[in-house]
């Protein structure tokens, strides 16, 4: 059997670090990743609930705005236009 030089020591000892790290890595990896899917789901739920709820108590007027906007395009379009443009002026800010 060959004799071990240093050169050879110090890359085993390289090697076994670069393979804890992968471990460490791989193992921190699948924790973030465990919260991240909890916390993704709890948020897509309460976006949900949130969407339900704001069709049940706001749902009819959306039913209004719809009819409004079918019997009266032209003023619904003049609308949404002038409202375009207040916003605009509005996060445009001085200068």
């Amino acid at each position: 059997m060959a004799k071990e030089t240093p050169f050879d020591r110090a890359r085993d000892f390289v090697e076994e670090k670069i393979d804890r790290t992968k471990e460490v890595l791989g193992d921190s990896y699948g924790k973030a990743r465990e919260q991240f899917d909890d916390v993704s789901e709890d948020v897509r739920k309460s976006v949900k609930d949130t969407a339900k709820n704001i069709q049940k108590d706001y749902g009819h007027i959306w039913d209004d705005v719809r009819e409004y906007v079918r019997e009266n395009p032209g003023t619904a379009l003049a609308l949404s236009a002038a409202a375009g443009l207040v916003l605009g002026f509005l996060i445009r800010g001085d200068d």
